[in-house]
């Protein structure tokens, strides 16, 4: 009995002394609890949520406000952002940023545990766009944080527009971006070949319409042959327009790509073949396609920044209007800040009646993907039905013609001689190959001309007639006159031809970029090649007289001429003259601006024509 007594005591002891440790060691937790709570923070924040917005945008200098709860409700924390201690901070990705702050953190009326957050934009940039968090912080460790909030710059900006290929096929040749500096843009560039685009964006903005219509980058379309207004609105409602006018050329556009992009070669080093050229007209159409072969040309022109080529396609093709052959040439006019001497000359030689003139359209020029300017397309100088329509020396060995003779002290071809009696250089332009009979006939039948010129009684009597066709020899004078040429006179580029059976004739007429079209009432070639003799002959000057009674009526359209076709190739002209900024001053009129040049060398035209009227009177 007393042995279960005892059992029963000590077992109602048990839980009794359990009881007490677990009281105990309460207690103690919770002094240690306790005391570890008021060291760190009076009261613990279980979280911040109910953000009023998951998208804060922004203007310059603007508040923006963002409420959000606490929990629990009652929950204490030092929201003062006046002062170091408070809790609450913005934390970014971008420690540093500078764009915005908190600036101020307050109670919502009657709304416990509700509070409102102010950020300020500190105007320091119109181009940001990332994410914050509230965070509550506690001796410098971050205790709670909220979701992350997108805060952007909404304002009125548009950074940039660009048309692309695979937003625009069929209608951009390539991408063309434009960087936005003011609220009207005037966008040029030769690739665009229609006008309804699609335009692709960057903007701090809202939304942005057009017309009405709000826009999406990438893929709103819209005409651009009028001017098109973007009406960018921010996300506070601040509005603000760009205006985009866009002037493509209007000119055909060249595209030549080299087999793997090689470079040209140049004028002494051999043909580049198997390039592949495309002609566009204006409306974008193909206007040819295919392969040629290519190099650069010309004597002083190919050392120029903006490089000439000549094309020898594999077939012969009329090209933009222009009869078929295989030879044309791209004249750059790097020096000629009108860019349109070459062409104005041959529309004066086209008034007279020499046999042929080249003709040419300008055309805007894309090498291996690379928009390389303004050029001239034009026909190159050869024996042909479509060009200088004479028989060929080299076919069936013929000996007395036909021939193309050029005067050049570069003296560069094969087949040369200096003139007898005038030592002027003459060299076999076309045909090139000649063999030593048809070299012998050509040699001595300018000697026996320069004599007729040289002997003072033949000279008399008109004996150069026999030999010199005079009225090509009248008209390619005007040409050179009226369009203040120099270089006669020592010679460059100056050509003759000579069919079978027939006299030597002046022309065609070539090379007018240097020195040409400026102010001055002189004679410029009246001392040049034959004419100092030429004009000793009573018959010449009466037929000289004669021919400019006839032309001289053609001569006055020449000024309309000149102000149309700049008109044409504005746009072009503005691209070209950036690209290609004239470093060598041969005309006079190279620190002009485009207008300023048409308009001088209008003015220097219709000076000279006017002086050489009186002076042809007076001979």
């Amino acid at each position: 009995m007393l042995k279960n007594t005892k059992k029963q005591m000590g077992s109602r002891q048990h839980p009794i002394n359990r009881t007490i440790i677990f009281c105990y060691l309460f207690c103690v937790c919770t002094i240690l609890l306790t005391a570890c709570q008021e060291d760190e923070m009076p009261n613990f924040l279980i979280s911040i949520k109910d953000l009023s917005t998951q998208k804060l945008p922004m203007g310059h200098g603007m508040d923006a406000t963002i409420e959000f709860s606490v929990i629990p409700e009652d929950a204490v924390f030092n929201y003062d952002t006046t002062l170091p201690e408070c809790q609450i901070k913005l934390e970014t990705n971008n420690s540093q940023t500078e764009n915005y702050r908190l600036t101020k953190v307050e109670t919502v009326h009657e709304q416990k545990g509700r509070y409102k957050a102010t950020i300020t934009d500190l105007r320091c940039s119109n181009n940001y766009k990332e994410q914050f968090t509230f965070a509550i912080n506690h001796n410098n460790m971050t205790k709670i944080q909220s979701n992350p909030i997108d805060i952007y710059f909404s304002g009125t900006s548009l950074f940039s527009l660009s048309f692309s290929m695979k937003d625009n096929p069929g209608s951009v040749l390539k991408d063309v971006n434009f960087t936005i500096e003011n609220d009207s843009i005037q966008i040029s560039t030769p690739y665009i070949s229609k006008p309804q685009l699609i335009a692709a964006f960057e903007s701090n903005a809202e939304k942005i319409f057009v017309n009405g219509i709000e826009q999406v980058s990438s893929v709103s379309i819209n005409d651009f042959s009028s001017p098109v207004t973007y009406k960018v609105v921010s996300a506070h409602g601040h509005e603000k327009d760009y205006t985009f006018t866009l002037s493509y050329s209007g000119l055909p556009v060249v595209i030549i790509n080299t087999p793997n992009q090689v470079r040209i070669p140049s004028k002494f080093e051999h043909w580049l073949k198997g390039t592949v050229i495309t002609i566009l007209n204006p409306d974008g159409t193909t206007q040819y396609t295919g392969t040629t072969s290519i190099r650069e040309r010309g004597n002083s022109t190919r050392n120029y920044p903006k490089k000439p080529y000549t094309l020898k396609l594999d077939e012969n093709a009329e090209i933009l209007g222009m009869p078929k052959h295989k030879r044309w040439v791209l004249l750059a006019n790097w020096m000629d800040r009108t860019l349109l001497r070459n062409h104005v000359a041959f529309q004066i030689a086209m008034s007279t009646d020499m046999d042929w003139v080249p003709h040419g359209k300008f055309v805007d020029v894309v090498l291996n993907g690379k928009h390389i300017g303004n050029y001239y397309l034009c026909e190159q100088i050869k024996i042909d039905k479509n060009r200088v329509d004479i028989n060929k020396a080299d076919e069936n060995k013929i000996v007395n013609g036909g021939y193309i003779m050029e005067l050049d002290i570069n003296y560069d071809e094969v087949n040369k001689f200096k003139s007898a009696i005038y030592e002027l250089p003459y060299m076999f332009k076309d045909p090139d190959e000649i063999d030593s009979q048809q070299f012998s006939y050509m040699q001595n039948y300018i000697k026996t001309m320069e004599n007729s010129l040289f002997d003072e009684k033949e000279l008399a009597a008109g004996k150069f007639m026999e030999y010199m066709d005079i009225d090509s020899y009248i008209d390619w004078w005007f040409v050179h006159e009226l369009a203040e040429v120099w270089e006669p006179n020592h010679p460059k580029s100056t050509y003759m031809f000579k069919d079978k059976n027939g006299k030597l004739k002046a022309g065609p007429v070539w090379d007018f970029d240097w020195g040409t079209f400026r102010p001055g009432a002189n004679f410029m070639i009246k001392g040049a090649l034959y004419y100092p003799r030429l004009f000793q002959n009573d018959t010449f000057v009466n037929r000289v007289k004669e021919r400019w009674a006839l032309l001289k009526p053609k001569f006055h359209n020449i000024s309309v001429f000149i102000e149309n076709e700049s008109k044409k190739i504005s746009q072009s002209e503005k691209m070209n003259h950036a690209m290609w900024p004239i470093t060598q001053k041969v005309n006079g009129d190279e620190n002009m601006t485009f207008w300023e040049a048409i308009q001088r060398m209008k003015a220097a035209y219709e000076e000279k024509l006017k002086w050489l009227d009186d002076a042809i009177n007076k001979m």
